[in-house]
This record gives C-alpha cells, structure tokens and sequence, in this order.
C-alpha cells in the first residue's frame, strides 16, 4: 500500500506522459536520464514536451555528455531518415532574436534551454548564420547508416515553420540518484516506469522514483518495488530479494539474483553473501563496500579502501605510531626561519628581535624597522641603527637623562663673555655695559670713549631697565680707572657641555652690525692692547734662549779645538824618541880627527 501512494506521488509530481503516443527510447547513466523521441515538432513544440516531463531540450556541454547520446542512438534502429540517411532531432540551445553572432565564443552566441551558455565542448559542422533579426535554434544531424561520433554535428536553423520540423528531438532529466537493475532469482521479467513516464524494460541503471513491475513465471504480477534513497546514503529498492525464487531453482537460475556469492541451504533455499570488505545491500541481493570510516576511527581523515580503510592527517601533522592518530609536526626542526621559530599546532611562525619585522614571502626575513620614519620618541634628531635607533640633540642643547628629549645647555656658566652673558635657546649672546661696545669677536667690549676707537664706537647691547651712568661719573665694571679700558679677560671660544658632553665651538648669537662695519684701520682692540705685554716677554724670552745657544754652541766649539790641539801634538812624536843614540868608533875618530 505505502509503494503504491509513494508511486502515485511521483505521477502527480511529474504529470501525465504527453508523448503517451510517440516510440521513444531512455538511457540512463549517474545522475541523469537522456531519451529520444520521434515526431515532427518545431523546437519550441519540443522544448515544451521535454519540460513539462521535468526535463528540457538535451545539453550536450561536455565529450561525456556527447558520448551518452551517441551511445542512445546506436540503440536504435534506422527511422524516418532523409532521402540522403539523414535525421534532424532538436537539442536545447538557441539564439533569440537580437542577439547576435559571437564568433570567438564555442557556442556563438547560442545558449542552452536550461539556461546559462557555459559548455566545455562544440560541435558544428559549419558556422552559424550571422544574422540578429530572426531567432535562431540547433538541431543534430545524425548520419544513421554510420552513428558514430564522425557522424554527429551541430547545424542552425529558423526555429518553426514547415520547413523547421525535424524528425524528432532529444531530452534529458536529472535525478537525485540511480538503483542498480533489479536481479531476478528465476524466470520472470521486470519492467520499469520512470518519474518522466517512459517505460523500459532495458534500463541498466533505473533513476531514483521509478518503480518496478515483477512478473514471475507462473504468478501474477508483483511486487512492486519502487527505487527509493538510504537512510545511509545511496539508492536501493523497497522490496528485499530475492525475486521469483524457488526451490528448484535454487543458486542455479542467474546466481540466485545475487551480485557475488549464492550459498545454497537445506530445502532448497539460499541465501547471498559478499566478498571480504563488502556488505549485503538492504535488497539482500547486492553488495557495497563496507563504510569502514563511518565510525570515525582516524583522527584525521579516513579513506575507505577495499577491505579496510587509511587514516589521512592534515597539513602539519603527521600519522602517528598506531595509524589512527595524528601527532604534530615541529618545523622549526628545518630551520625556515632567519631568526626565530616557535611551532604552533600545525604550522610555526617566524619571530623577530626588537626593531626587525617580518618580510619576504611567509615572513620568514626579518628586516630592520626605520624606528625614525615612523615616529620615534626623539624630540629633535633621529638616527635610524641596526635594530633600534639614537637620539641626539642640536648645537646648544644636550640630551635629558630620558635618552629622548633635549634641554637646553647654559653656556654663560662658562663665562664665555668679558662682561654679561644673556643664555639664549640653543647659544648665548654677549653684551656691554653703557659706553661700551661689543668687539667683533662677539666676546670681548671695546670703550667707545677711547681716542683711538672713538670713530669705531657703536651702540652696546644691553638689558633692559639698565640706565647709563652719568657722564663723568664711574667707570664701567672690569676696567681699570687710571686707562679707562677693559680689563684684561681670556677671550674663550670653546665651551663643554654641562653633564659632561664634548666641547663644541661656540657662536655668539649676536653681534653689533655697527660694530662689524667699523673702519678696518681700527686696531688694535681691547684684546690687542692687554696681549702686548705678554708678546713683549716672548720676545725677551725667546732672545735670552737664542743668546744662550750661541754661548754654548761657541763653548762646545773651542772644546772642541783644544782636543783636536793635543791630539796633533802626540801624532808628531816618533819612537825613537825614547832611546839614548851612541856613536860608533869609527864615527868617534872622525869626530876627534875633526876637533884636533
């Protein structure tokens, strides 16, 4: 009863047949059913008989596709061929009226009734019409004396009228699933009816809603199985074999309806089995492999395999000792990284020291990190090193004990100026008191009362509230009362940082423009007239050291005379010097013949 309101849904579903009249035959192959049918229609005729079985005008969007209708049509014999053995059966592509010719596309602006133009395979046997201003549809020509693939091709043509009608036209419908032919353990005949209402006999694979009429040898018509889907997945069919069995048959009549082993049992029954790594089918006659993974035994991924099944683990692992689980992997083993590795479930990651980043593909390169682009905490200059960075500071200021900012260096603390010293942003700046000025060396004050300077004098820098002295009254600090002029000072121009930082060259933030435009005839200075004095005594020194040279050189030079004297004196002496001469006799006769 429940098969027979299960049928009578998928005749509602799918409607009456409207080609109850018209032969056709079915093949069916995976998911899909491809049936041909004969009758002069024109495509859009067609098209609509295909639809309103669930179906529409055959795709033909790949060479697998293609091979299914050629096997379908070397199932039939030759019918309403042309003059020439010719048949024109409809396919589902087209082209609408506006739509163009597309020459650089497989289809050429054609698309297929399901909808869509994508396809992986064409087959014209001539290019299409160009023309936009007429719709335009396919048919497949079909050599039948030779249906091989050489004998298929793709032609267009105006859609209807009488010179339109082809013999006959092509559908295909899609299903969920398909069940295996039924195996009958006797003699009998099955006959299936499927969802779209054509019924075979011949189907060696019967879509999902089809139901199946048993006739056994003898008997009345039934079961009535219906092809239905698992729980488990897959398709079988509703009625348990075997099928128009009895006990005089046994495992003799086609194997029993088993699809691997028949075994034969007391009183003439049977019952079937499977080989090793497989299981019975709920219709006790087929058999799957057994879903070994459906208990989930691996860790990672499990692969059934005939007889047994393989554990997979992902990327960064690796199968473990008892082939179930999955233990992970420590790449930093290899060493990919530059610089540091820390392993991560999986995967690892590469490290890097303070001022390097990650670069180059993975990251697995560290580069230095220009700390001074991108903002580093220094409040004046910026130096970018291996790493990390340096901080420094301007001319006039030194570094604070933060390493980072910068406070400004009192150069008056050195005195640097003969009289006042103002402390100044990053330099100083020097000034003199009323009746004063600044001399050119921005450090030393020039009286500007002085006959010798009085045409050079210029106004002094002073502070402000400051009133000048009474004329005639005082003198300005640091000078001497009897002269009237500056005091003598050290004129310094370096200085050492507070803190301990190297001595650098000081500027003097200003100075008198009056005074560095006096009249160059003006010398000496301030500095001038106090270094006199101790110019004079160098050169007093330096005339007592050269006098006391020449005395020695002259010392050393009759020294020298008196050596070399007495040396020549002893050379002149003989050795015979040293002996007593006695005369001869004879020489004694001589010399007394001579007195006598």
């Amino acid at each position: 009863m429940g098969t027979a309101l299960f049928f009578l849904g998928q005749v509602l579903l799918w409607g009456v047949p409207s080609w109850a009249s018209e032969e056709a035959e079915a093949l069916c192959a995976q998911t899909a059913c491809y049936t041909i049918h004969w009758g002069k229609h024109n495509w859009a005729d067609a098209q609509e008989k295909c639809k309103s079985n669930g179906g529409n005008l055959v795709t033909m969007k790949s060479q697998e596709e293609a091979l299914y209708v050629q096997d379908l049509l070397a199932k039939l014999p030759r019918r309403e061929a042309g003059p020439e053995g010719q048949a024109r059966l409809w396919i589902g592509l087209h082209r609408e009226k506006g739509k163009c010719y597309q020459q650089h596309q497989l289809l050429k602006g054609f698309s297929w009734a399901s909808g869509g133009e994508e396809t992986d395979y064409a087959r014209w046997l001539r290019e299409p019409r160009g023309t936009c201003t007429g719709r335009r549809c396919v048919s497949l020509h079909w050599n039948t004396a030779a249906p091989s693939s050489s004998a298929l091709g793709w032609a267009d043509g105006p859609c209807s009228g009488s010179a339109a009608r082809a013999q006959g036209y092509l559908c295909k419908f899609s299903f969920q699933g398909m069940c295996r032919q039924l195996a009958l353990a006797g003699p009998g005949k099955v006959t299936y009816t499927t969802p779209f209402g054509l019924d075979s006999a011949s189907l060696a694979a019967v879509p999902f809603g089809s139901q199946a009429t048993v006739s056994c040898q003898g008997q009345d018509p039934g079961p009535f199985p219906v092809c239905k889907a698992q729980a488990g997945g897959g398709f079988e069919w509703s009625s348990p074999g075997p099928l128009c069995a009895s006990p005089r048959h046994g495992c003799a009549y086609s194997n029993g309806g088993c699809q691997h082993q028949c075994l034969e049992l007391a009183g003439g029954s049977f019952r079937c089995a499977c080989r090793p790594g497989y299981q019975l089918g709920g219709d006790l006659l087929s058999c799957s492999p057994v879903d070994y993974c459906s208990a989930q035994p691996c860790q990672g991924e499990c692969m059934g395999r005939p007889g047994g099944f393989e554990c997979r683990c992902p990327a960064g692992y690796a199968l473990a000792g008892d082939g179930v689980s999955c233990a992970d992997v420590d790449e930093c083993l290899r060493e990919p990284c530059q610089e540091g590795c820390v392993n991560t479930p999986g995967g690892f990651a590469c490290t890097c020291p303070p001022g390097y980043e990650p670069a180059g593909a993975g990251g697995r390169r560290c580069r230095d990190v220009d700390e001074c682009a991108q903002g580093a905490p220094c409040a004046q200059l910026c130096t970018n090193t291996p790493g990390s960075f340096l901080c420094a500071c301007r001319p006039g200021y030194q570094r604070d004990r933060d390493g980072a900012s910068c406070r400004d260096v009192d150069e008056c603390l050195g005195e640097p100026c003969q009289e006042r010293c103002v402390n100044q942003p990053g330099s100083y700046q020097c000034l003199c008191p009323p009746g004063w000025a600044l001399a050119p060396n921005g450090v030393s004050c020039l009286s500007a009362s002085s006959p010798t300077n009085a045409s050079s004098a210029t106004p002094s820098l002073r502070p402000l509230g400051e009133e000048e002295p009474a004329a005639g009254g005082g003198h300005p600090p640091g000078t001497n009362p009897a002269t009237k002029t500056p005091a003598p000072r050290s004129d310094p121009t370096t200085r050492a940082q507070p803190g301990g930082a190297e001595p650098s060259t000081l500027q003097p933030a200003a100075i008198s423009s009056a005074a560095g435009a006096a009249d160059p005839m003006m010398k000496p200075d301030a500095d001038q007239a106090t270094d006199g004095p101790k110019l004079l005594l160098y050169y007093i020194l330096g005339s007592v050291v050269v006098i006391l040279l020449l005395l020695a050189f002259a010392l050393g030079l009759l020294i020298y005379r008196k050596r070399k004297a007495k040396t020549e004196k002893k050379k002149a002496r003989s050795t015979t010097d040293n002996y007593c001469w006695v005369l001869e006799q004879a020489e004694k006769k001589a010399v007394a013949n001579d007195y006598r």
